[in-house]
């Protein structure tokens, strides 16, 4: 009788090493751009890899270009916890926690090397501390390239052609006060009713990155002019509920966790191989594309106009040294 027991409990513990420890579950995941976007391949990525990784029990459902609502909107859902993941801009998720607007300041960033740094190691665990204290968990950065600024007008070489250009930008006061410094008319717009905007003449510009535009068809809403401005780099993070989290079980937990590590490098590896690409293709399409004659002017008055204006929009002055430290980069002093 105890050889039978042994016998069964042997064949139990088999059946359990060779039974998937997921339960079959479905999550949502709201993506503000189209699906050939850098959004889409992050999106794409992290379900791929959870449902691999969980034999399919896991199910990842997509919903692309703001069909679930716009970023702000599934951010704020996100918070409350009736949406388990949502991918946007960093700007339309600081105004659940303004230190993470840190990552707006004009010329934080000059290379995508830098942009790396500061989403890795101890500068990524910075940004994820704030992240939980408004109710997210940054799982992946999406690296969308530097927001190159276009419009419909005239190309613009230097800061004198700015002048009485009207841009669409996001709810973000560092953005408008930096479209300010450089010259320009901000106008705060939804991403989703950007496109209608530009096409409408609501406004002239905007700013992306190559392979954004391209997904969003900018071109096609009177966007003819690109100038290559490097005031900013378009981070994009894929969150999840920290509620939503926190019920989970650790190995669901992980699987979520290693998830937006895989996605994040993948779409690291897609900008670099595909945003040339994609400027190639904008430029056959008829996209007049510039280089700034005095990218040393927009940097002068970045640093010396929106830092000292904003820095209290951003946690202060302390915030910003503790992200430049964790960068490796010296501290910012305000000029007297």
């Amino acid at each position: 009788m105890r050889v039978t027991k042994l016998f069964a409990l042997s064949l139990a513990f088999v059946f359990m090493l060779g039974t998937n420890v997921f339960a079959a579950q479905t999550f949502n995941v709201a993506v503000g751009d189209p699906e050939d976007s850098e959004q889409g391949v992050a999106a794409k990525a992290f379900k791929q890899y959870v449902e691999d990784n969980s034999k399919g029990d896991v199910q990842i459902k997509l919903f692309f270009s703001g069909q679930l609502g716009d970023e702000s909107e599934a951010f704020k859902n996100v918070q409350k916890g009736s949406l388990p993941f949502a991918v946007g801009g960093i700007a339309n998720l600081v105004p659940f926690e303004k230190r993470l607007g840190i990552l707006n300041l004009p010329y934080l960033f000059e290379t995508l090397d830098e942009v790396v740094v500061g989403t890795n190691g101890k500068a990524a665990e910075l940004l994820q501390s704030y992240a939980q204290k408004a109710g997210f968990r940054i799982l992946c950065w999406t690296y969308t390239d530097f927001r190159y600024i276009s419009n419909s007008k005239h190309p613009i070489k230097t800061l004198a052609d700015m002048k009485d250009l009207k841009f669409r930008v996001p709810q973000s006061p560092v953005l408008i006060a930096a479209y300010k410094a450089f010259g320009g008319s901000p106008t705060p717009i939804s991403w989703a009713e950007t496109f209608t905007a530009l096409q409408q003449g609501v406004v002239d510009g905007q700013c992306y990155g190559y392979i954004g535009f391209k997904a969003m068809k900018f071109n096609e809403a009177k966007q003819k002019y690109l100038s290559e401005v490097h005031y900013t780099y378009q981070l994009q993070p894929l969150v999840m509920s920290e509620r939503v989290y926190r019920k989970l079980k650790p190995e669901l937990q992980k699987l979520f966790v290693d998830g937006g590590i895989y996605a994040q490098e993948a779409v690291l590896k897609f900008q670099k191989e595909e945003a040339q690409a994609a400027k190639d293709a904008l430029i056959a399409a008829g996209l007049v594309v510039d280089q700034l004659e005095d990218e040393a002017a927009w940097k002068e008055a970045a640093l010396e106009k929106v830092w000292p204006q904003m820095a209290n929009e951003v946690g202060g002055k302390d915030a910003i040294n503790d992200y430049l430290k964790a960068m490796g980069k010296q501290p910012w002093e305000p000029k007297k």
